[in-house]
């Protein structure tokens, strides 16, 4: 990565654990396996927070898939990730570009965020060219749905070493991300398990929820938090739930 990314002491959750993992099997597999592997589950489940900690803790390059993502753009945020600023030529010069330089070094993966924008268009197949011909293993982190799309394109899909599907937070987890984003802090039981039961597990809306912890200790002094001084049931960050306004 050209600049690396700030990671505030990751609270070592088992999906981040996990993708460490899956990072160190595909780049220590034999040369003969294919190099692709994919990390996928529903939004907010820590994902990228994983992907992140991973890229740092092994070199990687790390792209980042939109919406508006072509092949073009693609290969032009993997080789300013790999050090030219300013990428030229055409699409295949620029992907012969890539490969070249990632089997300069082949043990550095690439990390590929948000696959399941691009998992559905036939330039997917690119990823399969880049670790075919460079060496380097490729792990493509999506949506639930990315193996879904990914069966359409067989020369993708059959190159997979490794289906890594990642998990909700559990009681575990929980007890964990509160010790890292609530410092000083305790979290009655009866807080705890609300949050974690409302939230479905979801890591991002959990966040969230420790984030109001912080401001509610801030707010009352206290040190010990329960479900009655958070506010209750109800006052529980989950997905929004908006009534729109009739039109007279």
């Amino acid at each position: 990565m050209t600049e690396t990314r700030k990671v505030n002491r990751p609270a070592p959750l088992k999906n981040v654990s996990a993708f460490a993992t899956l990072l160190e099997t595909m780049v220590n597999r034999e040369p003969w396996l294919p190099g692709l592997a994919a990390f996928f589950s529903p939004p907010g489940w820590g994902k990228t927070e994983s992907a992140v900690y991973g890229a740092n803790r092994y070199r990687a390059i790390y792209v980042e898939c939109g919406l508006f993502t072509s092949a073009r753009s693609l290969l032009s945020d993997i080789l300013k990730e790999l050090g030219d600023p300013t990428p030229r030529g055409n699409i295949e010069a620029m992907k012969n570009q890539a490969i070249m330089l990632m089997a300069a070094d082949p043990r550095r993966p690439l990390i590929i965020d948000e696959t399941h924008f691009i998992a559905h268009k036939r330039f997917v197949d690119l990823v399969r060219e880049l670790s075919d011909k460079s060496g380097a293993p490729v792990v493509m982190i999506g949506e639930e749905r990315l193996p879904f799309l990914l069966a359409a394109f067989d020369r993708v899909h059959s190159r997979v070493l490794k289906w890594l599907p990642a998990v909700p937070c559990d009681a575990e987890d929980f007890a964990l991300l509160a010790a890292n984003r609530c410092e000083g802090l305790k979290l009655a039981p009866d807080l705890a398990k609300a949050i974690l039961e409302r939230t479905n597990g979801n890591t991002r809306r959990i966040a969230i929820n420790l984030a109001k912890v912080n401001e509610v200790a801030l707010l009352t002094g206290s040190k010990v938090i329960d479900l009655a001084t958070f506010g209750g049931v109800q006052a529980i960050d989950v997905s929004p739930n908006f009534t729109p306004r009739k039109v007279q």
